[in-house]
């Protein structure tokens, strides 16, 4: 598997309704769930460029 690059972990309690809506999307796309959601935080402090999974479709959704 080539390499993501430096990264480090972040945990977060987050309600059961959210854990397993996440869980539904990454089984929808094939993602594994913390990808999806480091994904989500690159996108949500402007960091596009190092968005690694999720396509331009999802990423209107969450706009």
């Amino acid at each position: 598997m080539p390499s993501k690059g430096d990264r480090d972990s972040i945990h977060s309690r987050v309600p059961v309704e959210v854990k397993e809506a996440i869980r539904k999307r990454c089984a929808a796309r094939g993602m594994k769930e913390s990808q999806y959601v480091a994904d989500l935080l690159a996108m949500a402090v402007g960091r596009h460029d190092l968005v690694r999974e999720l396509n331009q479709e999802v990423l209107q959704q969450t706009a």
